[in-house]
């Protein structure tokens, strides 16, 4: 571990020199996270009560409705700035993974540092809820909950001081995937609430950590009872296929990406992340991959040169993407 805090250090004192011509609230922000990674002891996606600044203790707003379609209301925790950095707020959206079935919008400990320094700087942290699948396939409605949790964001600029402008959203495994079909499909397309629907869903970056991006690519044979039932339930795999692939939706248009994936993940496989990646790139959009060497999907036992890797190009991809 020590060898990592050296190693870090000397990325980080290496980063912070070459951006020292780069504007300063963008210079405090990467020092900041740099110094809360340091701290960070804890690396599996876990929700386990820490004391950190993104606890429930510490929520602006918790549990506020943001739609309710099908008598099912769906809600949001707001995390406002500790600091006014900014005359109006960027937005980082959280959405949680869960193989669609499980999950819930409580922040893992390995984000804290991040969304923690965030807020520290000026930024509103938002973690989301969706529809779980039960029984039953429903990618068009975990979809349209994302993208209108995002709609949500602009029709509320004003109430909450949003900076629309800079919203950035973050997924992990599953929720990676929602983020990915929210932020690169059409404005007009995955419309669920009508009110919402006039609103835009537009983002500035995406960072994708481990999302299936071609769903042909799953492996479907030993999947648990729940997911046994999704998946049984899907009539024609194809047509949901090509409707709900994000790799199908890429275009020069698209928000800028970070995807971080492990080549050794056997739930999601690391060729869906690849793919995405070529494929931006051919088309060149805005894209850069991290791809991690000694961990499992859930970034068990990860390496000190993988937690480098990932702190390295956090850094990069952050700042590069806030406000001036």
């Amino acid at each position: 571990m020590k060898k990592f805090f050296k190693i870090f250090s000397l990325i980080f004192i290496i980063t912070f020199v070459v951006l020292v011509s780069v504007f300063h609230k963008r210079i405090i922000l990467s020092y900041e996270i740099a110094k809360k990674y340091l701290t960070l002891k804890n690396h599996l996606w876990t929700t386990q009560a820490i004391n950190i600044k993104t606890s429930s203790n510490s929520m602006s707003y918790k549990d506020v409705v943001y739609k309710n379609t099908n008598g099912v209301p769906l809600t949001l925790d707001i995390y406002a700035p500790l600091k006014q950095v900014y005359k109006t707020s960027p937005v980082l959206l959280y959405v949680h993974g869960g193989s669609f079935v499980y999950g819930d919008k409580n922040i893992p400990d390995t984000l804290s540092p991040i969304l923690d320094t965030f807020r520290e700087q000026g930024y509103t942290i938002i973690s989301t809820s969706y529809e779980l699948m039960r029984n039953k396939e429903n990618f068009n409605k975990q979809i349209s909950d994302i993208k209108d949790t995002i709609r949500w964001v602009y029709k509320n600029k004003s109430d909450y001081n949003f900076d629309t402008d800079y919203i950035g959203v973050i997924g992990i495994s599953s929720g990676a995937y929602l983020s990915l079909m929210a932020s690169y499909s059409n404005e007009a397309d995955f419309k669920d609430d009508a009110e919402l629907s006039r609103y835009p869903s537009k983002v500035k970056y995406l960072i994708d950590f481990a999302g299936p991006t071609d769903l042909s690519l799953l492996n479907t044979n030993d999947l648990n009872y729940d997911l046994s039932k999704i998946f049984l339930s899907i009539k024609n795999k194809e047509d949901m296929v090509q409707k709900f692939n994000p790799i199908d939706y890429v275009n020069s248009n698209n928000p800028n990406t970070l995807i971080i994936h492990s080549n050794l993940d056997s739930m999601v496989p690391y060729e869906s992340s690849k793919k995405l990646y070529d494929k931006l790139t051919s088309v060149k959009a805005n894209v850069d991959l991290i791809t991690l060497n000694s961990t499992a999907h859930d970034l068990s036992s990860i390496s000190n040169d993988d937690i480098v890797a990932i702190s390295k190009g956090l850094l990069k991809f952050i700042i590069f993407n806030s406000p001036l």
